[in-house]
């Protein structure tokens, strides 16, 4: 089973990403979901040049930007207590100033119902709409404390506008060509879209594509994914899938889809929340051993590292935990195949 780590975009240093590539990562995932595409490739570049010195067969793994709407504001992180009332606001209603948080969404009332649950940052933060004070703003009760601040997710029914979607994801691909990544991860979007971004660049560099299976129009055309030849791969993103289907559905979901993937014989990555517990733990929590040791006896072929890597202190600490899980996993699995 090979293991990506993803790299953090916060002036992650180039000695992180040794320990990180020492520890056992085969591969190093890069996002544009988010900031500067300019400071992403310095970082991708950094990486390469790390990969380089240690003369590691390391790949590169870089994300297209998600169709995910985010925060606009506020700059800095703001807590938010259980029962608090907030408003949400369109970012480009107003300036960005005062008590509100600030959604990267135009006409936020008119995308939202009252009462339904809004979460923020894959699922961290719950709210409750109250209000559709008008078609720009809406008053929200918070469900659980936490720290709001630009650029996390929120989870709303409708993404980010498709054209400017589409013309964030050709500016990426026109600026990978120069350093031609080893694997390009694809959100699934919608077979229309999906089709136009098959449209954007000619992949010369050749890149393994994989797909990236986060929302409900991925969960209902996933065989059709699995025949698409233009993918290679199927990455299951679990920080997602656990927002589009109700969550007691996800576990029940992620093995029928490793056996629908397998069928087509295309390899699967399972993604998100394997090893949070080693962030703050030094023992990894019960519950993700017993998940990661899950994913290797279900026939998964890698795993993505998400916060584990991109914002944990430790990364290379929760990369040997991971690898001794895997290793036992398959210890196991092998005398079964020897008792068949």
């Amino acid at each position: 089973m090979f293991i990506i780590a993803s790299v953090g975009m916060d002036n992650f240093s180039e000695d992180k990403v040794r320990k990180i590539i020492l520890a056992g990562a085969d591969a190093l995932r890069y996002s544009f979901s988010h900031g500067l595409i300019e400071n992403t490739i310095a970082r991708i570049k950094s990486g390469i040049k790390v990969i380089d010195e240690l003369n590691s067969s390391a790949k590169i793994i870089v994300n297209l930007p998600s169709n995910q709407v985010r925060l606009a504001g506020p700059t800095l992180p703001r807590l938010v207590k259980e029962n608090e009332e907030i408003m949400l606001k369109s970012a480009g209603a107003c300036s960005l100033d005062g008590d509100c948080i600030y959604v990267h969404a135009a006409e936020l009332g008119n995308k939202v119902y009252i009462n339904q649950i809004a979460t923020i940052d894959h699922g961290k933060i719950a709210l409750q709409i109250t209000e559709i004070i008008n078609n720009e703003t809406v008053r929200a009760r918070v469900l659980n404390e936490g720290a709001v601040q630009a650029n996390i997710d929120i989870n709303l029914p409708h993404g980010a506008d498709d054209e400017q979607f589409l013309s964030r994801c050709k500016e990426v691909l026109a600026k990978l060509e120069e350093i031609s990544p080893d694997y390009l991860a694809v959100p699934f979007v919608s077979p229309a879209i999906n089709e136009q971004i098959k449209t954007l660049s000619d992949f010369s560099w050749q890149p393994k594509i994989i797909a990236r299976i986060e929302n409900r129009a991925a969960i209902e055309n996933l065989e059709k994914i699995c025949q698409d030849n233009f993918y290679n791969l199927i990455l299951l993103n679990r920080g997602k899938l656990g927002l589009e289907m109700p969550f007691e559905r996800l576990g029940i979901f992620q093995k029928e889809a490793i056996k629908t993937i397998k069928k087509y014989k295309k390899q699967v990555i399972i993604s998100s929340q394997i090893l949070e517990g080693t962030i703050h733990n030094y023992i990894p929590l019960r519950s993700d051993i017993l998940d990661l040791t899950n994913i290797v006896l279900d026939g998964a072929d890698g795993i993505m590292l998400c916060n584990e890597t991109a914002l944990g202190s430790r990364p290379a600490y929760t990369l040997s935990v991971a690898r001794k899980i895997i290793l036992e996993a398959e210890k196991y699995k092998q005398t079964l195949y020897c008792k068949m």
